[in-house]
């Protein structure tokens, strides 16, 4: 029997996971596979790499994952990682927002939202209103500073939700799409009327807290995991060039002169890559492709003296409102978060820069993020120290951006697909833009491809 033959493009968590599920769910349906990925970098891993220098250990994108998602817990135990998970400190559930350049802690419970000084006495009743806010419009595809407004009024919009999204996505809450962004609070309304009742009604049927999980050794631990798993079918360091149909298969042109030639080949790259490489084959194609926005982000992690640091870093770290004009979205207090990430008397800082109200900032020089960096630190935390090390990482376009319009865009590019057989696409770009999300896309996805070859429904 020949084997099936198909190419992973892409080597972040997306395609490492997807690769390594395609080919253990056609071989426990009996079907023989030759599965092969390819990543332009040096080495596969996407954002999700890991640093280990001289007794620090520096994440270059995201620190860690929720324990909400079955699909990633179930591959770290697949994986056999489980024993290696580490979850983080209890004051890590402490999380600070930066008011008039001072840090507040966001409160962590109706009782301490009524006491918080970040929101006005005003802002406080309005919150206090939300099971009675009126419900969604018809027919729209709300904002999420919409939906947020509407529910919990324009003061906690602004200060708690449009923070916490540009935090975690770089984006403008009043641009990017509810249901696409958030579909679970979407749900949740839907399904309760109120996010403070589907929030007790959460707690009620989950039992317990969501835990924020990482590996003794960075998140790194898995994409490296998963590459060694796959081992020569790693083809790293070559990019893709173009595909073209030939007969029954595609043949994947590759930057090092070589080709080769597959019945499936599945983009796990951003949708921009995606559709740059497919410009030739489907114009329509790729048009929708690169119509998803991106948001850039610069990372600068710093290594101190803890006794330089002039406050406690009893948190996670805080979150900076688009109203206090900083470039910083947001400051994680990596060495409070997880154990074993600086040396002892050393205390490890990342600063997230950009997002879609400052894109200039991944282009900078090192010497000006750097600067950037500092300047807000010490305007924020009085941090005047030199830092003993430092580590950049630019990501020009780092997160997916669901738009309004964001499910039509995925439609059409889903619609484009079909005419051509054998090609698919899965990522952060379409369905969720979390680590998780990645992990979640990439096994359904493959489990439906192995389906397909195996003559399943």
């Amino acid at each position: 029997m020949t084997a099936t033959r198909a190419v992973v493009v892409g080597g972040g968590i997306t395609g490492l996971t997807f690769a390594s599920t395609l080919i253990d769910e056609l071989a426990s349906r009996g079907v023989e596979a030759d599965v092969r990925l390819i990543e332009s970098a040096p080495e596969a891993g996407g954002h999700a790499r890991t640093l280990a220098d001289g007794g620090w250990l520096v994440e270059s994108g995201p620190n860690g994952f929720l324990d909400s998602e079955p699909e990633a817990l179930s591959l770290v135990d697949q994986l056999g990682l489980t024993s290696r998970l580490i979850e983080s400190s209890a004051a890590a559930r402490r999380r600070f927002i930066v008011r008039k350049r001072q840090l507040l802690q966001v409160p962590s419970s109706p009782g301490s939202f009524l006491t918080s000084k970040s929101l006005s006495w005003r802002g406080k009743l309005r919150l206090l209103g939300e099971p009675w806010a009126p419900g969604p419009p018809k027919d729209v595809d709300e904002t999420v500073f919409a939906f947020a407004e509407r529910r919990i009024g324009r003061e906690a919009a602004d200060t708690f939700v449009d923070t916490v999204v540009s935090g975690i996505s770089g984006g403008d809450s009043r641009a990017l799409s509810l249901r696409s962004q958030f579909p679970v609070l979407h749900e949740w309304e839907e399904a309760h009327g109120s996010l403070v009742k589907a929030a007790f009604a959460r707690r009620k049927k989950s039992g317990g807290r969501t835990r924020l999980l990482t590996f003794d050794r960075g998140l790194g631990v898995l994409t490296s995991a998963l590459a060694e798993r796959l081992g020569p079918r790693v083809i790293a360091g070559v990019a893709v060039g173009g595909i073209e149909r030939e007969g029954r298969e595609w043949r994947v042109s590759l930057s090092n002169g070589t080709s080769l030639s597959a019945e499936r080949v599945v983009f796990a790259t951003p949708s921009h890559i995606t559709g740059r490489v497919l410009g030739s084959t489907d114009g329509a194609l790729a048009a929708a492709l690169a119509s998803i926005p991106y948001a850039g982000l610069a990372v600068i992690a710093m290594g101190f003296r803890a006794e330089d640091v002039p406050r406690s870093l009893d948190g996670y770290g805080y979150l900076v409102p688009r109203s206090e004009q900083f470039a910083t979205l947001g400051v994680l207090w990596e060495s409070s978060i997880f154990p074993g990430r600086a040396p002892s008397g050393r205390a490890l800082l990342r600063v997230v820069l950009g997002g879609v109200s400052r894109p200039d900032v991944p282009a900078l020089d090192e010497e000006a993020i750097a600067a950037l960096a500092r300047s807000e630190l010490k305007a924020v935390m009085g941090l005047s120290a030199e830092p003993e090390r430092q580590w950049i990482f630019r990501w020009p376009k780092a997160i997916a951006q669901y738009t309004v319009g964001h499910s039509e865009r995925v439609e059409a590019i889903s619609t484009a697909l079909a005419a051509h057989p054998g090609l698919g696409v899965c990522g952060t770009a379409y369905d969720g833009v979390s680590f998780t999300s990645a992990v979640a896309s990439a096994r359904r996805s493959a489990r439906q491809l192995a389906d397909r070859l195996s003559g399943r429904s």
